[in-house]
């Protein structure tokens, strides 16, 4: 077993733990447009259903569906020009009057040579949520967008 003294245990392809603050997001069309500093949503979970058993009094918790809930992005406000506020206006300006075109987003978390450890894909995604963070005159912050992305099917590659 090897042990470094003042660092992470070596485990596979990097030292670990891995840092949260090193990762990318790629999303499909939108390349160059996908800095973000803040990534969360990526979990799955298991819906289960009570059923009672009579004359035992037991309760049993049966699996019922899987759901994963929705990505949640977060960067500085972008100009108009930016592909992929575009291609969430487009969405949700039109009133649903177009069909929705999905995408393929992936999240890839980076070890301390900026190679790819850990990767989650979701696919046929699409925006359901656009918001600016409020303005505030008593503080010093850059002015943030949230984009909230739901899809399909999260996949965890490596």
């Amino acid at each position: 077993m090897d042990i470094n003294t003042g660092s992470g245990a070596k485990q596979g392809d990097g030292e670990w733990p891995l840092p949260a603050f090193y990762f990318t997001v790629s999303i499909s069309g939108c390349a160059g447009d996908t800095a973000f500093q803040e990534v969360s949503g990526l979990e799955f979970q298991i819906d289960t259903e009570e059923y009672s058993e009579g004359g035992n009094n037991l309760v049993y918790h049966l699996p019922k569906s899987i759901k994963s809930s929705n990505l949640t992005l977060k960067r500085a406000v972008t100009d108009k020009t930016s592909k992929l506020l575009a291609w969430c206006l487009g969405i949700l300006s039109d009133g649903l009057s177009k069909p929705i075109a999905t995408k393929s987003v992936s999240i890839n978390l980076l070890n301390e040579n900026g190679t790819t450890c850990k990767s989650w894909t979701a696919a046929n995604a699409y925006p359901v949520k656009l918001k600016t963070a409020a303005f505030n005159a008593m503080q010093n912050d850059v002015a943030i967008e949230e984009i909230e992305i739901c899809f399909s099917r999260l996949q965890r590659n490596l």
